[in-house]
């Protein structure tokens, strides 16, 4: 027997970024239920990579509605009732019945082939689905364009009572007997009259990829663009440039092949070369489609960088998880390259999840910032971006909810970002490995420990925290100590030993003792390979060379031979990376 498999899928409960897709003026007398299904359909031939302007012969255009357009209809009844048969609106008539959905579909994706609109009750869905199947078996199409819509509207609402998938929402699958990742599997669904496309909806969610080809480019070109930013002296025209054909072509063969060395790792690609001639950007998407996971690193400031690979079920629980901090925001700017597991997850994952208009900056503190943030708007940065803010005197513009994370926060710029106008501010504690783990909103305060999150305690140490739904158990690199049920504070970072020539040393406990130097304002020490080394900023008063001299003479005089770094570099500042965390030198 054929079996069906899913070439692409999607789920919409809103309409925002239609405009990607279809030009405003054919959208000009669509009804808001039409242009939520529209946008659905559209984003699954999109990532199918079938033009949406090209003629679709052999594609069958199935749509599924139990109720139809629910306000639609009401409003044809209302004119009805408040105007006579004569004054009854031709407009809502055409809008309320329900093979409206494929007449616009036809019209606007130019479907040529096979239409139809089945609505049986809770069963159409399923309908659909074997009919579909037979389209297919008897070749009348190469691939069927199934779609399910429905509008809860609250008249139906009030009647059950209840509000599942309340409102518009609209699923998609493209059908083909070619094998793909997916088989489409329809056993063991429930119908429900009430909500007669629930089916679908449950489906689309399941079969969608968790990064579209829109993102999974943006996550490729803010990959190459963050390399390229600590390369030149021009950052902004690297942010700006958005071709990663363009970019890879001004860099030169050395940062070449850095850059494909990263995109292997991130992406999980076998192989992946300049001298192949390959579309860069093709192989990475396909290689994340496929492997339904994204490889971030850490920034490597505890020690040597290492990969975190997070599946496509583990980051569906992550944004799930965070989704109800941000219930009342409008639209999300965000400063921070979805590459990072922190911009991947509320950069990318979140307002997909919440249907939510993004902005992409660089994070550069210009003053046309208080242009940029509108009311409701969820800014999603980082600590060093927001002490550059406070240094050009920025004043938040009126309901903005500031995000922050990668580093801790400290208290004075919590307190001070208040202070210009925030609604909110909301720090994330979490890690590279780990993603989000709690959250707070006020300087000082404990963190909340977020909904997906279990832990293992030891007295009042939290010694692990462990997933709810997926496999993930991770020791935390602080010491992290609880303040109640499900709230802790961090207290500071473990001391992890580092093996030098098979004895245990502590890089911490060797900067804390380097710090007490008079002539030290700083200090990162850290393995170098076979041994230690480090990066020492000198107290702005200290005579260079008799400081230098004197640090040394002190090394050799506190610490063992296993201890001292064999390399000393020293500078102005730590080296950090663009988003203010330690990095390598």
């Amino acid at each position: 027997m054929n079996k069906l498999y899913v070439k692409s899928s999607a789920f919409a409960d809103k309409s925002n970024g239609i405009e990607e897709f279809y030009e405003t003026k054919k959208l000009r007398r669509v009804d808001n239920f039409i242009k939520v299904v529209l946008f659905a359909a559209a984003k699954t031939l999109y990532e199918a990579e079938i033009s949406l302007e090209s003629e679709k012969e052999d594609i069958g255009l199935i749509i599924a509605t139990g109720r139809g357009p629910v306000k639609q209809t009401c409003n044809f009844m209302d004119s009805i009732i408040d105007g006579g048969d004569v004054l009854a609106s031709p407009l809502a008539f055409s809008s309320s019945v329900h093979n409206c959905i494929e007449t616009a579909l036809s019209i606007l994706l130019n479907f040529r082939g096979s239409c139809l609109t089945v609505s049986q009750g809770g069963g159409s869905f399923e309908s659909a689905v074997n009919t579909a199947k037979s389209w297919l078996l008897s070749q009348r199409c190469k691939y069927v364009l199934l779609g399910a819509a429905d509008e809860i509207h609250p008249v139906i609402d009030k009647e059950y009572g209840h509000k599942i998938y309340g409102g518009i929402h609209a699923a998609f699958f493209l059908l083909t007997f070619e094998e793909t990742e997916n088989e489409f599997v329809f056993d063991e669904l429930f119908k429900d009259d009430f909500n007669p496309s629930i089916q679908a909806f449950e489906l689309a969610k399941k079969y969608s990829s968790f990064l579209n080809k829109k993102d999974a480019r943006r996550v490729v070109a803010d990959y190459i663009k963050t390399y390229l930013a600590g390369k030149q002296k021009d950052v902004f025209a690297v942010f700006e440039n958005q071709r990663i054909k363009d970019m890879l072509k001004e860099a030169d063969k050395s940062e070449k092949e850095k850059i494909f060395v990263g995109l292997k790792l991130l992406c999980s690609v076998n192989e992946i070369s300049d001298a192949e001639n390959k579309d860069i950007e093709s192989v990475c998407i396909e290689s994340i489609k496929k492997s339904k996971q994204i490889n971030f690193f850490t920034s490597g400031s505890t020690g040597i960088p290492k990969s975190c690979i997070h599946s496509q079920d583990m980051i569906k629980e992550e944004t799930d998880g965070v989704a109800f901090l941000f219930n009342k925001i409008k639209r999300i700017v965000s400063t921070v390259p979805s590459h990072h597991s922190y911009g991947f997850i509320f950069g990318l994952q979140v307002p997909k999840l919440m249907n939510l208009t993004v902005v992409y900056k660089p994070p550069i503190p210009f003053p046309e910032w208080n242009e940029i943030l509108q009311e409701g708007d969820l800014f999603v940065t980082f600590p060093l971006f927001l002490k550059y803010l406070i240094d050009i005197n920025f004043r938040f513009p009126k309901g903005i909810t500031v995000l922050t994370s990668t580093s801790p926060c400290p208290d004075t710029v919590f307190e001070e970002i208040y202070a210009r106008g925030a609604q909110r501010v909301i720090e994330i504690y979490g890690s590279s490995e780990t993603g989000a783990i709690g959250f707070r909103e006020s300087a000082g305060a404990p963190f909340f420990l977020l909904p997906f999150w279990n832990y293992e305690e030891r007295g009042s140490e939290i010694t692990e925290v462990f997933r709810k739904k997926t496999p993930l158990k991770s020791e935390l690199p602080d010491i992290v100590r609880t303040k109640g049920e499900r709230v802790f504070s961090v207290m500071e970072r473990k001391d992890h030993a580092v093996k030098i020539a098979g004895i245990n040393v502590y890089p911490l406990k060797i900067e804390k003792i380097l710090k007490k130097h008079t002539d030290v304002k700083d200090v990162v020490v850290r393995s170098g390979g076979d041994r230690l080394k480090a990066f020492i900023v000198l107290r702005d008063d200290a005579d260079e060379k008799t400081a230098k001299k004197s640090i040394r003479d002190y090394i050799h005089s506190v610490l063992t031979a296993h201890e001292i770094p064999k390399n000393i570099t020293f500078g102005a500042r730590l080296p950090i990376t663009p988003f203010g965390k330690k990095t390598d030198w």
